[in-house]
């Protein structure tokens, strides 16, 4: 890629974000991919990665508990499960478009995880450029159609839900299992079952695995009238 065309390319991704880098060398980090790393001899985002889910991950467990004081411990973490886990997070960075500007390397596809993983590079990334209350504020903007999904209770965890009535009521446990997997690598819909004593009880689809036995849960729950 050519370097004005690169630029361009940044500077699109800035006003999505909201946010315009002092150093525009640490966006351009936060979007290598190790695959083109590998290939092209620079650093890759997994430094970025890491700090970045540390950043995310405190920025979260801020808001929550600032907004909902209310809430056990154990009910603040299941949110924030909800809201930091992988499907979560690559919706965000769906809603960016991050996927036009990652640099992969060949045969590489923009998977769920890479998406994931690239956003925290990017949350790292304007974490060094700028402070943790810059950061935070434009955490906040991006994540709150999911922080409104949370606020709103439209959000359960259905399968904690389960195991919990499964282990209470029957003393047993729901396992899940892949009946199907469609679509292309960048583009695969799973299609999960969930077995209760080797007998199938609910079928889910979804982008990930994780989102798929979510689903299957969901089905079960409702074949339980819960």
């Amino acid at each position: 890629m050519y370097k004005n065309e690169m630029m361009k390319n940044l500077e699109i991704l800035e006003k999505r974000l909201g946010y315009f880098f002092k150093n525009i060398k640490l966006l351009q980090q936060a979007l290598i991919h190790r695959s083109y790393a590998h290939e092209a001899g620079v650093i890759s985002n997994e430094r970025l990665e890491f700090l970045g889910d540390a950043v995310l991950e405190l920025a979260i467990r801020t808001f929550l508990f600032e907004k909902e004081p209310k809430l056990t411990e154990g009910e603040l973490s299941r949110l924030k499960a909800f809201l930091v886990e992988e499907t979560t997070l690559a919706e965000v960075a769906c809603s960016l478009g991050l996927s036009e500007f990652l640099w992969l390397g060949k045969g590489e596809k923009g998977t769920e995880s890479i998406l994931a993983d690239t956003l925290e590079a990017v949350i790292a990334a304007i974490y060094l450029d700028s402070d943790f209350t810059t950061v935070k504020k434009l955490i906040k903007k991006l994540f709150n159609p999911w922080f409104i999904k949370v606020y709103q209770g439209d959000y359960r965890d259905y399968k904690t839900e389960l195991q919990n009535i499964l282990q209470s009521r029957y003393k047993l446990l729901p396992t899940y299992r892949i009946l199907k997997i469609n679509g292309p690598d960048h583009d695969r819909i799973f299609q999960v079952g969930v077995f209760i004593k080797n007998e199938l009880w609910g079928k889910g689809e979804g982008k990930s695995r994780k989102k798929a036995e979510q689903n299957a849960a969901k089905q079960a729950l409702q074949r339980l009238k819960i």
